[in-house]
């Protein structure tokens, strides 16, 4: 992938600050494991949407109850589809913000705060796929899904920006066309939801499908970007 090309050589041991600017740090740990557990935690949740169809089998013979509980299944199908997909989404977003913090090699406060807004953001994808599972025909739903993925999706790309940014935080001999490349590509998935808001008006059928977009692009962009 495009990511993994880029250097870990000549890793900076000592940071060099302007006087009177904040030191920063180099122990990234804490900050890879606090969203690291934020994201499993949020993955958990996610599976709690999802709840066993309950009937009355009194009198009910064997191949009844089976042939009835399928018949259920088959009509929850669209939260098992909402299910799967926002745990697509957010092991989209870990893997971007895993392969982002694999070149951050320093962290300041304002690095953090931003890494608390996109943990924020998949705190709350288990409440917004609820809603979009019981509401998966009203177009607020769709929008409010559609939304939420595109601010995770600007939030890690500010992230990369702000640390990348005339080498803050990042390894000093890190191309800058591939800089800039790596962040330019982080836009289209939060553009592609962004369009499905607009497409939301016209058909909610149409805006979800668009959504599948955006992962097509994404990994069209990671294989083929620059050499």
């Amino acid at each position: 992938m495009y990511e993994d090309r880029l250097s870990h050589e000549g890793r900076e041991k000592s940071p060099r600050v302007r006087p009177g600017h904040e030191v920063p740090g180099e122990d990234m740990g804490r900050i890879i494991s606090l969203t690291d557990g934020v994201v499993a935690f949020a993955l958990t949740l996610l599976v709690l949407g999802l709840t066993v169809p309950m009937f009355n089998t009194s009198g009910l013979s064997d191949a009844q109850v089976s042939g009835h509980l399928a018949y259920l299944l088959r009509g929850d199908w669209q939260t098992f589809f909402g299910y799967a997909f926002a745990f697509v989404m957010i092991a989209v977003w870990w893997t971007y913000h895993h392969r982002t913090f694999r070149y951050i090699e320093r962290y300041d406060s304002v690095l953090m705060w931003l890494n608390m807004a996109f943990l924020l953001e998949i705190a709350v994808m288990p409440f917004v796929l609820e809603v979009y599972t019981d509401y998966s025909n009203a177009q607020v739903a769709i929008v409010l899904f559609a939304v939420m993925q595109a601010a995770a999706g600007l939030t890690i790309n500010a992230v990369w920006r702000y640390a990348a940014s005339g080498h803050r935080l990042v390894n000093p001999k890190l191309d800058p066309t591939e800089i800039r490349y790596f962040a330019d590509w982080g836009l289209v998935t939060p553009a592609v939801f962004a369009i499905s808001i607009g497409l939301s008006f016209v058909s909610v059928e149409v805006a979800q499908l668009s959504w599948f977009v955006a992962i097509v692009l994404r990994r069209w962009g990671q294989k083929y970007g620059p050499s």
